[in-house]
């Protein structure tokens, strides 16, 4: 089975529809809802006949979205914590948040870290809870979407171990891992049970099981194999044994790190890019598994050209060798737009896919 699904990123919805995105974007849930409608009008309009959504990349599936889904502190997740934590956020107009320095970077034991059973006190997260309930009290006619879901699949989401670590102590995180190992491993080993436990009050709360989990360590790919599998695999198993199947997304090509990264306990989905290897991942997980891929950046940029998409769909094809698969791409403003509406077309005419919206 394949399958294509495309989303819009800020940068290009700033740039092409004027959208601004605020404090006020990411804080009030119903101001939110209304200015992601608009977004969708707005990219339905350009796109009548191609699945290509107003949503956030790799977190929400087209197939889980409904009408006036409101989604709460729908926040990067690894930025919840650090914010969480202390760190301020930094909002801009045109592109995705971010925060400023992390007031945890300089940690020297992990019981400087607050107890993960008081994550729940802190004040951003008790923000959200309370944003949650007011939300389910004043539109009964939504549906409500707490923190960490972005849809109604019951599927979670968090950052990964090591993205997570990276933003709390930035570069330093590097030299700590040979230094200071068993310091790491703590603070990685806190980073899992404060997920665990966050996603599963958040579940509760909701009412709504977790069905799984998808976990983007985007930064792993600078890890070695090693590192990756003392450093990363254990705990990203944890969270699969607690919650549920893991869906493993990490940016940039990953072969170097694959060997790890399929050892994870309960991995479900690899969500990968960049040229990275399928025919290995299906020689290593089979047919049946899932593999979601997005095209490399350099062939979807202004300067390529539609042939090196065709030669790109070509080969994950061929190495996909009838696999599950799902291709993936989060239109930039710097992307090559024929490029990108090519992938559709390709596949429409290879009778592979229908080009078609779900909503």
């Amino acid at each position: 089975m394949i399958k294509v699904q495309a989303s819009v990123s800020k940068g290009w919805l700033n740039k092409h529809g004027g959208f601004v995105f605020d404090k006020r974007y990411y804080f009030d849930p119903y101001y939110r809802m209304k200015q992601d409608e608009e977004c969708h009008n707005y990219i339905k309009e350009r796109f009548p006949d191609y699945p290509i959504y107003n949503m956030e990349d790799n977190l929400v599936q087209a197939e889980y979205v409904v009408p006036r889904m409101m989604t709460i502190g729908a926040i990067q997740p690894n930025m919840i914590i650090a914010a969480a934590l202390g760190a301020r956020f930094v909002f801009s107009p045109d592109r995705d948040s971010d925060i400023s320095d992390s007031p945890v970077r300089e940690i020297k034991d992990v019981s400087e870290l607050p107890p993960v059973e008081e994550i729940l006190q802190l004040p951003l997260i008790k923000t959200m809870e309370e944003q949650y309930l007011r939300a389910c009290e004043e539109y009964p006619d939504c549906t409500i979407i707490p923190p960490f879901f972005w849809d109604i699949s019951g599927r979670a989401t968090i950052h990964g171990i090591f993205t997570t670590s990276f933003k709390l102590l930035g570069q330093d995180i590097f030299t700590r891992m040979m230094m200071e190992p068993e310091l790491v491993k703590s603070i990685h080993s806190w980073i899992a049970r404060v997920y665990i436990h966050i996603v599963r009050f958040f579940s509760k709360l909701a009412g709504m099981p977790v069905t799984s989990v998808h976990v983007g360590e985007c930064s792993g790919t600078m890890l070695d194999k090693y590192s990756y599998t003392e450093f990363v695999t254990p705990y990203i198993g944890e969270i699969g044994r607690e919650l549920g199947g893991i869906r493993l997304h990490s940016c940039g090509k990953a072969d170097h790190i694959m060997s790890s990264i399929c050892e994870i306990e309960n991995l479900r989905i690899i969500d990968t890019g960049s040229n990275t290897s399928l025919f290995k991942i299906r020689q290593k997980m089979g047919e049946e598994f899932e593999i979601n891929v997005f095209p490399p950046v350099d062939v979807l940029t202004g300067n390529s050209e539609t042939e090196d998409i065709r030669q790109w769909l070509a080969k994950i094809l061929k190495d996909n060798d009838g696999g599950n698969l799902k291709i993936g791409y989060h239109l930039e403003p710097e992307y090559n737009l024929l490029n990108c509406l090519y992938i559709h077309e390709e596949l429409e005419r290879s009778g592979l896919v229908k080009k078609e919206r779900l909503y």
